[in-house]
């Protein structure tokens, strides 16, 4: 356990870094490049992120899950790395080769596309999944951290006009490429380069096509939306959805770290046949997500209407009637992400996943179908705050219905009842505040206590009954 704390640290300082740097850089390369350059780096990038999901075809997620299990059970691990470099190594040759015909056949500025290549070529030399798989994320996060930096710093200093557009496209690729190839320095600590047969590579390619699968779907139904928004409502309306889901991505991605770092340590508990340790785990984890996630949705609705002014813009004041619709994700979708990333895919229960996404997927393309020409603009939020139910609800139903987690009602009752006072006091309290970094602070400053005292008072605080039998424990 003190080893996931660990590794929940680093992942954390990785991902909010990951959140933190692209907000300060945003307005400034915005700035420097103009609609004409962001639009061109963004667009040829767009083009090679789908050669890039190919090449990577699931070994993210299989390789992660390949290497803790052999890990655990003392296998030959150097073997199983190899087979999956290897095998990653062809698909992505071929997929790169396919990627420079059809631009020096079909496209235009080809010197971008060529740049861009890097981003493809960063799959074949990414080992995160190793890391992941034998539970080390200090390396993987720390070495992504060090090279995201010195990115961050060169857009700072050399990123000033839209002739810079090239510029940036080498530095923002190149980046993504190293922070890839450093980690090979570590690497040597665990493997031994061992021969491994070509045939027993391709053999890799049934295991990780069935996590492959799923990421398609999703890659499906999250730029579909919009790509679909732009064709029929127009670009701006994009902005407007986007940036609606900016701060979700935000609290989504701190929430769900845990998850990351869990993958590996529940798929040794499966390799030594643990399964009612996962499902007691599972039983902490998702409460505990929960008491934070269920206050994130309500501090959402707190303080919205005084955020967007000042970080978005009065260009933005719009999304001020979408966000309140949207914030029901920040709950929803970290729920159904615990569950697959803490028990379907460590127990290898992949096709549940699987049909869960397309499910999402398929539900996503018919409701836009029907509500885009209808309601336009909203047709696409109703759509994917629908298709985010049906995937954490295949994925919850599945797993109560194959062990005996049962979720505490009383305790998420309290959560519920304790962020809708935190909410509706906050906001009389600070409802005559200008739209403020400060007003937002002092917002943040009267709900969080709100919300810990009264679940304190309610004995549901999991961090009150952990502190307790810490104490007396000792």
């Amino acid at each position: 356990m003190k080893n996931i704390a660990k590794n929940f640290f680093y992942q954390t300082i990785f991902q909010l870094a990951k959140i933190i740097m692209p907000i300060i850089t945003v307005p400034i390369v915005s700035n420097a490049l103009g609609p004409g350059g962001v639009g061109l780096y963004n667009y040829t990038q767009s083009i090679a992120r789908y050669f890039v999901l190919f090449s990577g075809l699931g070994v993210m997620l299989y390789g992660n899950r390949a290497i803790a299990l052999a890990w655990h059970r003392k296998q030959d691990v150097s073997e199983t790395f190899w087979e999956i470099f290897i095998f990653k190594a062809i698909s992505t040759l071929i997929f790169l080769t396919i990627y420079f015909g059809i631009v020096f056949l079909f496209l235009d500025n080809k010197i971008f596309y060529i740049v861009q290549s890097l981003i493809i070529l960063a799959v074949l030399f990414d080992i995160s999944w190793f890391f992941m798989g034998i539970e080390d994320f200090k390396k993987t996060s720390m070495s992504n951290l060090s090279v995201q930096i010195i990115t961050f710093l060169f857009i700072l200093f050399f990123i000033n006009d839209e002739s810079d557009t090239l510029l940036y496209t080498i530095i923002q690729a190149a980046g993504m490429f190293f922070s890839q190839f450093v980690v090979w320095i570590f690497v040597r600590k665990y493997i031994k380069f061992k021969r491994v047969s070509i045939k027993n590579s391709l053999l890799r390619f049934k295991g990780s096509v069935m996590y492959f699968i799923p990421q398609v779907a999703i890659m499906l139904y999250t730029n579909l939306n919009k790509t679909l928004l732009g064709f029929i409502v127009g670009s701006f309306a994009v902005g407007y959805y986007t940036n609606s889901l900016q701060l979700n991505r935000v609290f989504v991605t701190i929430i769900t770290t845990l998850d990351v770092v869990l993958l590996p340590y529940m798929s040794g508990l499966f390799a030594k046949e643990n399964t009612n340790k996962i499902v007691q785990l599972m039983n902490t984890t998702i409460h505990l997500q929960l008491f934070f996630s269920i206050p994130i949705m309500f501090g959402m609705l707190t303080v919205f209407d005084k955020l967007v002014p000042w970080f978005f813009g009065e260009k933005f004041l719009f999304i001020n009637s979408i966000i309140p619709w949207l914030v029901i994700l920040i709950v929803v979708k970290p729920l159904g992400m615990s569950i697959s990333r803490q028990y379907l895919m460590p127990i290898g229960k992949i096709g549940e996943y699987n049909k869960s996404v397309i499910i999402g997927a398929i539900i996503n393309i018919i409701a836009n179908i029907i509500l885009l020409p209808t309601i336009g603009f909203w047709g696409v939020v109703f759509s994917t705050i629908v298709s985010e139910f049906f995937v954490t609800f295949v994925r919850t139903r599945s797993f109560i219905k194959d062990t005996s987690f049962a979720f505490d009602l009383k305790r998420v009752g309290v959560y519920l009842i304790s962020g809708v006072a935190m909410c509706i006091i906050t906001r009389m309290l600070t409802s005559d505040m200008a739209p403020s970094v400060l007003t937002n602070v002092i917002q943040v400053l009267i709900a969080v206590p709100i919300y810990f005292v009264l679940t304190t008072i309610l004995k549901a605080n999991p961090l009150i009954m952990y502190i307790k039998k810490r104490w007396m424990d000792k």
